[in-house]
């Protein structure tokens, strides 16, 4: 086990951060966009409705956009590795999120979601291809096993963590707890670039 989580480390290391920005922009989207895009806090307000309707609209763009650009994925990574493929969907991921920071209209946001939606298709599609190649067959369960260990432990974490920070050091402004997902997000993409493709381990 030991070995196994060794040889998952640097991709753990990526998973970790990619999904704090994840679980930043799922948790917060609809409390940020309410308040600072449609500007209002109150739950019982038409704009408030309109707000969260838009925070659907928003994540059902990124979804269909990521959808269709996964049948792009096998033909890309001929050109390309899966790993510098991998790492340039996580910094136009990035991208995206650090842009709601800025974006004040809520048509602009459009061009926010579709920077998450390139790199939600990779998310969702490169790192378990990663997995299946340098898993040995025999342990490929055990592998895939450990892996979900990388999505969980960033759930924990942003959680707690997001909120807190939230809480008593950004006096309540939610907005910049997916400013810390894009810097999470844009840190994923780095480390990815520094992976070298791995082979399986001899045995």
């Amino acid at each position: 086990m030991i070995k196994i989580i060794k040889h998952l480390l640097p991709l753990f290391i990526v998973q970790f951060f990619t999904w704090l920005a994840l679980f930043s922009l799922w948790i917060y989207a609809t409390p940020v966009i309410t308040k600072y895009i449609f500007k209002t806090t109150d739950s019982e307000s038409t704009a408030f409705e309109r707000g969260t309707t838009w925070v659907g609209i928003c994540f059902a763009l990124y979804s269909t956009l990521a959808a269709v650009l996964a049948f792009s994925i096998p033909h890309l990574t001929k050109r390309i590795s899966k790993y510098k493929l991998h790492a340039l969907a996580l910094l136009f991921g990035s991208i995206g999120l650090l842009l709601i920071y800025f974006i004040k209209n809520q048509y602009l946001l459009f061009i926010s979601f579709a920077f998450i939606g390139i790199g939600w298709s990779s998310i969702s599609n490169i790192p378990y291809s990663i997995i299946s190649d340098i898993a040995p067959e025999a342990k490929m369960t055990t592998y895939f096993a450990v892996f979900n260990f990388s999505i969980v432990i960033p759930q924990i974490t942003a959680a707690f963590l997001l909120g807190f920070l939230t809480r008593h050091y950004f006096s309540g402004e939610t907005i910049y707890a997916i400013l810390i997902g894009g810097i999470s997000m844009f840190v994923a993409a780095c480390c990815m670039f520094f992976i070298k493709t791995d082979k399986q381990p001899g045995h």
